[in-house]
């Protein structure tokens, strides 16, 4: 059985809008070459919120 997500709040720089992490779907999720990353898009301008950035793989 999953956890549930625990509820974390982020700050868009561009516009100052505040959201939840489970109010919006992560515009990264699990790829192929998933590195850990966490990058959402602002409801309010839609800009990317970057959390955690993509680590480069190295190759």
């Amino acid at each position: 059985m999953l956890g549930q997500k625990k509820e974390k709040f982020y700050q868009c720089k561009n516009c100052g809008f505040e959201f939840s992490n489970l109010e919006v779907d992560r515009v990264c999720s699990n790829c192929f070459a998933c590195t850990g990353c966490e990058v959402y898009t602002c409801p309010s301008c839609n800009s990317e919120v970057v959390v955690k950035p993509i680590r480069k793989i190295d190759s």
